[in-house]
C-alpha cells in the first residue's frame, strides 16, 4: 500500500495529527523560548525555568514581556499579572502584553476564559504576522481546557502559518514539538486499532 492509499483511508483526525517531518530529532524535550534563562516544555505546555542566573539576568535586564513569562515560569502570577497591567495602562495595544494577559488568565485557572479573549485577538488580528503567535496560544488554551481537537487544529494552524512566513526555526519548532505531544497523549487516551 502507498504513502497516498494510506493518507485516504485516515479520518479527519488522524490527517489533521500527521505531523511534518522535521530536521530536528522528534522527541518533545524542552524548547528554548528565545527569553534568557526559560525554555518552553511541550509536554506541560508551559514555561519552565532552564536557568536560575539567566532568569535572574532577564529579570534585571529583559523587557517587561520577558520578565513576564520569567515571572509566570516561577509560578509568580500575582507579580506577573501586576506588570502586565502596569504595562497595558501605559501601553494599551501593547500585542505582547495582550497575549500575556491571556496568558495569566489561564495560570489562574480559566483557560476558557483564556480562549475567549485569544478567539476574539483572533478577529482583531487575522491575516496579520501576529495570527500565529495567536494560533499557538489558543491551542494551549485549548488543551488546558480538555478541548484536544480543537487544541490540535489550532497547533495545526499555526504550524502551517509559521512555515508559510518563514518564521524562525525555535517557533516553528514550538509549534511542531506542541503538535506532537498533543498526539502522543491523544494515542494513549484512544490507541488505535491494529
Amino acid at each position: 500500500m502507498t504513502t497516498q492509499e494510506m493518507t485516504h483511508e485516515l479520518t479527519h483526525t488522524q490527517e489533521l495529527l500527521r505531523v511534518p517531518a522535521s530536521a530536528a530529532p522528534s522527541a518533545t524535550h524542552n524548547i528554548e523560548s528565545g527569553i534568557p534563562g526559560v525554555r518552553f516544555d511541550p509536554q506541560s505546555m508551559s514555561q519552565t525555568i532552564s536557568d536560575e542566573a539567566l532568569a535572574d539576568e532577564t529579570m534585571a535586564r529583559g523587557n517587561a514581556a520577558e520578565q513576564v513569562v520569567v515571572l509566570l515560569a516561577r509560578g509568580h502570577v500575582r507579580a506577573a499579572s501586576e506588570l502586565v497591567a502596569e504595562t497595558r495602562f501605559m501601553e494599551p495595544q501593547n500585542f505582547a502584553m495582550r497575549v500575556l494577559d491571556t496568558s495569566l488568565t489561564r495560570a489562574s485557572g480559566d483557560p476558557q476564559r483564556a480562549a475567549n479573549r485569544l478567539r476574539a485577538l483572533l478577529t482583531e488580528f487575522d491575516g496579520t504576522a501576529h495570527e500565529s503567535v495567536l494560533q499557538q496560544h489558543l491551542g494551549m488554551a485549548y488543551v488546558e481546557s480538555g478541548d484536544l481537537r480543537a487544541a490540535a487544529t489550532r497547533f495545526r494552524k499555526a504550524l502551517d502559518l509559521r512555515i508559510a512566513e518563514g518564521a524562525d526555526e525555535r517557533l516553528v519548532d514550538s509549534s511542531r514539538r506542541c503538535l506532537e505531544a498533543l498526539t502522543a497523549r491523544l494515542e494513549t487516551l484512544a490507541p488505535q486499532a491494529g
